[in-house]
């Protein structure tokens, strides 16, 4: 049962830290997570060192464990290689050329568009995410699959961010037709590039926005 409510908490907490509603260096205290999920300090605890162990939080005597907010290089570092293992994971869906993979693809730009009209921005995002998941499982590599997700899983709550640029959700839909139209010539080098230009060009708009408007954000 305490492996469980574990599970939950850890779940729960994971998720609040990915949507900024748990923001970088704030302080959790185990007694605090315990009484609000009703249960004993041990789960929580677990918990928490689960998510320390997986980097989200860092633990430090007499204090709590603190949300670990990214550096200014961590931020690099994950753009870069993110840039690489999709370029590389698109290269690989487009020389496949799996119909359903496309025909998915397709579905899923088209709601874009629709959500940006509608003011439906966190749909948006939510298929923002879509379109890169079906995108890089297109390659059929599972290894490669599991190695993008643990780089975009903390990354998230920093991509986020990239909504609040009026330019990029129009620029993420434009990028994402260009991919379908060479994906579907199966012109692999050219997709890849693509994917690594539409990486980096996001990576860098943030690293703009966060250094002129969040300070504090990044350590």
């Amino acid at each position: 049962m305490s492996r469980n409510k574990k599970d939950l908490i850890h779940a729960a907490l994971k998720r609040q830290i990915l949507n900024l509603k748990i923001k970088p260096n704030q302080v959790l205290k185990e007694e605090e997570i315990a009484r609000m999920h009703g249960v004993s300090r041990t789960p929580a605890r677990e918990a928490l060192q689960l998510l320390a162990q997986e980097g989200y939080l860092e633990q430090r005597r007499k204090v709590g464990y603190i949300v670990r907010a990214l550096s200014r290089e961590d931020l690099e570092e994950i753009i870069d290689v993110r840039s690489i293992l999709e370029g590389y994971a698109a290269r690989l869906a487009t020389i496949r050329q799996d119909r359903r993979t496309i025909e998915q693809l397709k579905k899923i730009n088209d709601k874009a568009a629709y959500f940006i009209k509608t003011g439906e921005m966190d749909k948006f995002f939510r298929n923002s995410s879509d379109f890169h998941d079906v995108l890089y499982k297109g390659s059929g590599n599972r290894r490669l699959c599991s190695i993008i997700e643990s780089l975009r899983d903390n990354f998230l709550r920093y991509r986020r961010m990239l909504l609040r640029i009026p330019s990029m959700p129009g620029i993420q839909i434009e990028d994402h037709g260009q991919m379908l139209v060479i994906m579907e010539k199966g012109r692999e080098d050219a997709v890849e590039r693509l994917v690594r230009r539409h990486i980096r060009r996001g990576g860098k708009a943030l690293l703009e926005y966060l250094d002129r408007d969040h300070i504090g954000i990044l350590t």
